[in-house]
């Protein structure tokens, strides 16, 4: 007889997760520009598609403070020169635990979704982290650091 597993949250494709929707700009836009699009949809990143509208690239925050502050590059330079190429991208139908694991072991903290080879949203560490919490019992979310402590009282009282 096979035990069977009982389903949870970390099991829960990340289609359910609450996606951002994603800045998008064509190749070639410039950096001053894509940030424009970045502060305009209130997300970290920008997608960067080619004319056939598919996924080449992805601008982050990160990229903006490592491959352009304190450089000779101007704001009208193409995002093409400071974007991350060719970057990973996940299914809906990844997991939350894969989604997890993925972002601990890599070193971005937004991941284009694709259904379909279509652009679905942005995961991003946060929206993970927020859909992961809504999930687990308040008597886990009040566990101090070190599992020797006794909250005196739960968080937010």
């Amino acid at each position: 007889m096979t035990k069977r597993k009982k389903a949870t949250f970390w099991s829960e494709p990340i289609g359910k997760v609450d996606l951002q929707t994603p800045a998008i700009v064509p190749s070639g836009t410039s950096i001053i520009n894509a940030v424009r699009e970045m502060k305009n949809n209130h997300i970290g990143c920008v997608l960067v598609l080619d004319a056939k509208k598919k996924l080449v690239g992805i601008m982050s925050n990160g990229d903006l403070m490592h491959n352009f502050v304190g450089t000779t590059l101007t704001g009208d330079t193409p995002v093409d020169e400071i974007m991350t190429r060719n970057p990973s991208s996940v299914q809906t139908s990844l997991t939350v635990q894969e989604a997890l694991e993925i972002f601990d072991s890599s070193r971005f903290r937004h991941l284009p979704v694709l259904k379909g080879g279509k652009i679905e949203g942005v995961l991003s560490v946060r929206g993970l982290m927020t859909f992961i919490s809504e999930h687990l019992p308040l008597q886990v979310m009040n566990l101090p650091p070190d599992s020797s402590l006794v909250a005196s009282r739960p968080s937010g009282e």
